[in-house]
């Protein structure tokens, strides 16, 4: 690597970092979770994306794409799963793959609730809520070419009874990562997904134990958490939190009494692999400052920046790592190319989601032997955008 990675401005994010348990990661950069959409139809991983991972193993920690933790809760078509031995047999060669590569690899679970429409599986499932709120037919989230069927359709109300079955799915998934391999789970507690529906002031409201209050609408996230602990420890579990991201049309009006809490019961679960925090104004955040500053464990800050920022950020200890997304896609050694100061390549937006490996693992390494290199007929771009695919 060049001196921008060993004594540059970027130096910070090459650095490595014990988390709890002892797991040693090379760098403090991770591959953040992006859908791709390259499972079978019934979610079992391929062999093409274990190629896929494998390649961007360079990483210090790549996290899976999210990954439903039951039927019900798959938001797309062919996303790959973790509800069956099938799916943690297809992920245990992923997980071998990465490994075999150098890399280390965390599943994120997650569950979409309302997100999604099942009504055109084989066998018609009701999305699932807090509440019968459905995402309005005309949102502007729902607009992605991505295999999935919309609009979405109105969610069935989880029973107070039935939540804790839910609960139950999120520990079997980290019991099926363990025999698959991973060197954690993170719980996906955001975007507009099922733990952040729970969690916010307009699709949550119930009058159970599990709404009302901040802190009834953060229970169903601490007994998710404290289930998926039981597993494996606390050091085998991350949580990614996305306060007041309205993604999915989610709102939440009570974002500084209910994160602060938040903080304070993922603190008392002693030893966390980590805190992943996303801000869009991760640099000009007073939120995110007191929330990093409130955990008491390694934060990932998130918030589309460029590297040069991050450094910055680490250097000053206002996280303990971060991570990127979409320059992954078309440069699987975004790393390498970062570090010594090569240009990177663009990838094909028609592609993003496109079934098969065109688009996915056919976007090679970069050869500084060639100085006019490109990328399957597309040039390479030195921008960068660090946003989720």
């Amino acid at each position: 690597m060049t001196d921008a990675a060993k004594g540059g401005p970027l130096r910070p994010l090459f650095e490595s970092i014990e988390l709890p348990g002892g797991l040693v990661l090379p760098n403090r950069v991770a591959m953040l979770a992006m859908t791709r959409v390259r499972a079978q139809v019934d979610g079992t991983p391929t062999a093409l994306m274990a190629e896929y991972y494998a390649q961007r193993a360079g990483a210090g920690l790549v996290i899976t794409e999210s990954t439903p933790v039951s039927e019900t809760g798959r938001g797309f078509l062919t996303a790959p799963g973790m509800y069956t031995i099938e799916h943690a047999l297809g992920w245990k060669r992923v997980v071998e793959a990465v490994h075999a590569a150098g890399g280390t690899i965390v599943l994120q679970i997650n569950h979409v609730g309302r997100a999604n429409n099942l009504l055109h599986r084989p066998v018609p499932l009701r999305p699932v809520a807090p509440s019968e709120v459905r995402i309005p037919r005309k949102s502007r989230k729902i607009t992605v070419n991505i295999p999935r069927v919309t609009p979405y359709d109105r969610p069935r109300a989880l029973a107070t009874e039935e939540v804790p079955l839910v609960v139950d799915e999120y520990a079997r998934a980290t019991r099926l990562a363990v025999f698959a391999g991973f060197d954690g789970v993170q719980v996906h507690a955001d975007s507009g997904y099922l733990i952040h529906q729970f969690l916010s002031t307009n699709v949550n409201l119930r009058t159970d134990r599990y709404g009302g209050s901040p802190e009834n609408r953060a229970r169903f996230l601490l007994e998710v958490l404290d289930a998926v602990v039981a597993v494996n420890g606390p050091e085998y579990v991350s949580v990614k939190l996305t306060p007041g991201f309205d993604v999915h049309e989610i709102e939440e009006t009570d974002i500084d009494e209910k994160y602060p809490y938040v903080i304070d019961e993922l603190n008392k679960r002693k030893g966390l692999s980590f805190l992943h925090l996303y801000f869009t104004d991760l640099q000009n955040s007073p939120v995110f400052e007191k929330l990093a500053a409130q955990f008491d464990g390694a934060v990932l800050g998130e918030g589309s920046l460029a590297p040069q920022a991050y450094a910055r950020m680490l250097a000053a200890g206002e996280m303990q790592m971060t991570g990127f997304a979409r320059p992954f896609i078309a440069n699987p050694d975004y790393l390498e190319r970062i570090a010594n100061g090569w240009p990177l390549s663009r990838p094909d937006s028609d592609l993003i989601y496109y079934p098969g490996a065109e688009g996915y693992a056919d976007y090679p390494q970069y050869d500084p032997a060639d100085a006019d290199a490109t990328v399957l007929g597309r040039e390479a771009d030195a921008g960068v955008n660090p946003l989720s695919a």
